[in-house]
Order: structure tokens, then sequence, then C-alpha cells
């Protein structure tokens, strides 16, 4: 039996603009890798099982109706095919494994914290980085603000965790922990228009937008890609 004739539109071309369905869920990949994808305005939130941190996801057109979902960093995360299947890429398997859905996602939301959690938690990961990296920071931000502003105070903490994943991340590396240690001393949390990050003698200035939500802040590894590019140390992966 022949092949399937792909339909042609009225004038004579390939009609191949159907693009691949996305079904928000709970998946599992390879059969050991679980994850919660939704969608999310235009784009996707991803979360591992066991992970508390929340990727935004940002579909790209690939061919013959297939989608590619990009981090913020600009890493593949996965690979939808335009019949549906999905392909979902992680720093253990660079090749990729087969996801399936396997039941419907719960909400994703920020955690709502009080200032002293968000504080006593700024203490806590300066202590971690500082024993597991070997780099001493410290974290700031305009406590007087955010002691006002529950939602941004819950963006700001989102943003700070992720700041951290991102410096551990790196610091992975020797030569990266050393550039850190050497070249930044405090993190400071700022409100701004987009996600940012800049280097202002040894501050770490990382912005953050509590208007724009997930998409308002940078993940883990845009945090680890653009500060390897600030300090000219080589990132393994993005």
């Amino acid at each position: 039996m022949g092949a399937p004739a792909l339909a042609q539109d009225a004038a004579g071309g390939l009609a191949l603009d159907r693009i691949a369905d996305i079904e928000s869920g709970t998946y599992i990949a390879g059969d050991s890798v679980k994850f919660t994808l939704v969608a999310h305005n235009s784009d996707f939130l991803l979360r591992f099982d066991n992970d508390p941190e929340v990727f935004v996801l940002y579909p790209v057109r690939a061919s013959f109706g297939g989608r590619v979902l990009k981090y913020d960093s600009g890493a593949t995360a996965m690979q939808v095919s335009g019949w549906g299947g999905i392909t979902l890429y992680t720093d253990a398997a660079p090749n990729g494994l087969p996801a399936v859905r396997n039941g419907d996602a719960p909400p994703i939301a920020p955690q709502q914290v009080s200032l002293h959690l968000m504080q006593s938690a700024a203490s806590d990961e300066a202590d971690g980085l500082a024993y597991t990296r070997q780099i001493s920071i410290n974290f700031a931000a305009d406590w007087n603000m955010l002691a006002a502003d529950a939602n941004a105070r819950a963006w700001a903490f989102d943003a700070m965790e992720n700041t951290v994943r991102g410096l551990a991340r790196l610091a992975a590396s020797k030569t990266a922990r050393q550039a850190i240690a050497s070249h930044v001393a405090t993190v400071e949390m700022a409100q701004g228009s987009h996600p940012t990050l800049s280097l202002n003698g040894k501050r770490l200035i990382v912005t953050f937008s509590p208007s724009n939500g997930y998409e308002g802040r940078a993940s883990s590894r845009a945090i680890s890609r653009a500060l390897a590019k600030l300090l000219k140390v080589p990132e393994k992966n993005s």
C-alpha cells in the first residue's frame, strides 16, 4: 500500500500549516523522568518532579508541522513532531527520551512567602553556596519594598532561588567557581521591565519583572549562561 498523498492548497503547494498539538498534563520520559507541562499564554511551563524550579519553554515552528520548545537560555528542551510525539532532552540524556502523557496537570503558581522566610532563605542559600561550591556571596534586595508587596515578594523569591541554582550550576566547574569567587560578592535582586543580569563592581544585579510573571524572571539555565558570558568562562550545559 502506498504512502498517503499530502493535501495541496489551491495554488498546488503543500498544506503544512497545521501545528502539532501539545496537551497540558503530567508526562513520563524514558520510564523514569517525570514532569509537568502546562500551556501558559503562548508559551509552556515545565516542572520536573522533585524539582521546584518552573521553566518557561518558548515554542518555535519546525518542519512538517512540528515544534521545538526552547529554554530561555536558547537550549532545546523538547521536540514535538507533527503527529504529536514528544522527545525530552536533559543534561543526562542529550540524545533525547520519548515522553508520553499520563495524567492531568496540577496548577502551577509561584510560592507565596513572608518577608522573614525570604530573608531566612537568602541567608540559608548563601550558606549553602559556601558549603557546596566554596563561594562566599550575600543576597540583597529592597526589603522595605518587598515587605509591602506580596506579589513582588513572591517573584523576587522565585528569581532569587533560580539565581542560586544558576550559580551552583555554573560553579560546578573549577574555573567558573574561581571566577565567581573573584568577581561576585553580593547578588542584588531588583525590579525591572524584563530579566537582566549585570555586574557593577562585585555586585551582581539580577532584575525581574513581577508584572510579567514567569516570563519576567530568568531560569537557572539562563542565569548560568549569562554569568558565564559576563565572566568569560566556559559553560558545559545551557
